[in-house]
């Protein structure tokens, strides 16, 4: 029963994830989000108390769901060379770009809808966006600690610097109308500023 009651929870997440995605969430009520699951509001509200309960969790899960796609299986401690860290940012910015096209809605949703909606989900996002960042120190950290980056480097803020890069190719994405040259040169573009500045 339990796995039941877990695969519902996120079968009704995933719906609210979609239709936020792809009509924003002041446009969408629980009877949409039943709608999509293809279940009654009273199975909703064995779950979630209202619209803004769910939100939390599609934000989780949203969250989640872009660092393992933009991550990948990518491991902060496999570069050995800054030549091999350039290699992991320039397949991490790739599979932003490809993310964004496969998923704008949702990237949209998530990066720029969500916050609009109160301070408590931009507090989340900030808190959820900061993962990002603490995962880009870890890929740093790496290099500080075998040689190939600067021994001074703040990692931490270095990160900070990094997520804002992915952030930026992010919206890039967004705004859409890239070509594939303008995409490859954009993504060395910010391999290369983002090399200069730890190397």
């Amino acid at each position: 029963m339990r796995n039941r009651t877990a695969e519902r929870r996120v079968q009704l997440v995933r719906a609210a994830h979609h239709v936020f995605s792809a009509q924003g969430y002041r446009n969408t009520g629980v009877s949409d989000i039943v709608r999509e699951a293809g279940v009654s509001h009273g199975t909703f509200y064995n779950y979630f108390d209202n619209k803004r309960h769910i939100l939390d969790e599609v934000l989780d899960s949203g969250v989640d769901f872009i660092l393992n796609e933009v991550v990948g299986a990518d491991e902060p401690d496999d570069a050995s060379t800054s030549g091999e860290l350039a290699a992991q940012f320039r397949a991490i910015l790739t599979r932003v770009f490809a993310l964004v096209e496969r998923e704008p809605g949702l990237v949209q949703f998530i990066l720029l809808d969500a916050p609009a909606i109160d301070d408590e989900s931009l507090q989340r996002l900030l808190r959820l966006v900061r993962t990002f960042g603490a995962t880009a120190s870890a890929f740093l950290a790496n290099g500080v600690r075998r040689g190939f980056l600067r021994s001074d480097l703040d990692t931490e803020i270095a990160g900070e610097g990094l997520l804002s890069l992915i952030i930026s190719a992010i919206l890039t994405g967004v705004r859409g109308g890239l070509s594939p040259e303008e995409r490859d040169r954009t993504i060395e573009a910010f391999v290369g500023f983002a090399m200069t500045g730890v190397r």
